[in-house]
């Protein structure tokens, strides 16, 4: 076999240089990779994006539609984040590598697949770190191939070494099971099993709150203190200003001084006699 014969199969995909990925043929499945529109009755409204704070999860769905009239069963999906994206959870029907700046899942789903029907991922499986920069948040990329396409790859986890860079860990996950829902997504009529969400980080600074003017203690000595303005926290703390004594308190107070002047009157008079 000359070298130029050999070069030209292992670029079909025919074979494979020691250590590399097996090349599959194209998926015999046709699927469309979808999320939600700006207008879901107008195609062309554009695709929507998503906003995030820092540690909070991305409510993207991310959609798959059958685009044959045979039903699909069982199929991949390969999911990527960079920058200050993170996968949420690592769940254990995927497997977890990276590449560059890119952390890659590729999850394995048994769901039966209708034809010509749609299936959404809506699972928090994407967050945005504690520490997240805006420069550092971009979106979601993910396709969809069925479980045949990665078969023909000799299985998922080859898949997942065709994608990772050279000399990186793959690692199974092992917190609960990825599902799909039910759902169908607007078709954005591209016919392409890849696609992407953008998400950008609501990088407003935090609301600050004015700290709580300090308790000053009562003035006795003050001879017509002033009253704080209502509302403030010295109404509770600071001495109430002098002010007239009314209601029954105030009766009671001069009934007695009353009685008192009423009796002094009567001894001065006595004397007098």
């Amino acid at each position: 076999m000359t070298k130029r014969l050999l070069a030209l199969l292992i670029a079909a995909g025919v074979l494979a240089t020691p250590g590399a990925a097996v090349a599959a043929p194209p998926d015999p499945q046709g699927m469309e990779a979808v999320t939600e529109l700006n207008d879901p009755g107008d195609m062309f409204s554009g695709k929507k994006d998503y906003s995030v704070r820092r540690g909070e999860v991305v409510l993207a769905p991310l959609g798959a539609l059958n685009v044959d009239r045979k039903t699909i069963r069982g199929l991949v999906g390969g999911f990527r984040v960079a920058g200050d994206l993170r996968f949420t959870k690592r769940y254990s029907n995927c497997w977890y590598t990276v590449n560059g700046d890119e952390d890659i899942a590729w999850c394995a789903f048994s769901e039966i697949f209708p034809g010509n029907s749609g299936l959404t991922l809506t699972a928090p499986m994407v967050s945005a770190a504690s520490n997240a920069r805006a420069s550092r948040v971009k979106g979601i990329s993910f396709r969809w191939q069925s479980k045949r396409w990665a078969d023909a790859r000799g299985g998922l986890r080859n898949v997942v070494d065709y994608f990772k860079a050279p000399g990186a860990r793959v690692v199974r996950g092992t917190q609960g099971t990825l599902h799909l829902r039910k759902r169908a997504l607007p078709m954005a009529d591209l016919r392409v099993a890849g696609s992407s969400v953008r998400v950008t980080l609501i990088d407003s600074p935090p609301a600050t709150v004015s700290p709580s003017p300090a308790v000053s203690p009562a003035v006795t000595a003050s001879p017509s203190p002033t009253a704080a303005p209502a509302g403030t926290a010295d109404d509770a703390a600071a001495e109430p200003p002098t002010l007239p004594i009314t209601g029954p308190r105030s009766v009671a107070l001069g009934g007695t001084l009353l009685l008192t002047g009423l009796l002094a009157f009567a001894a001065t008079r006595r004397r007098r006699a």
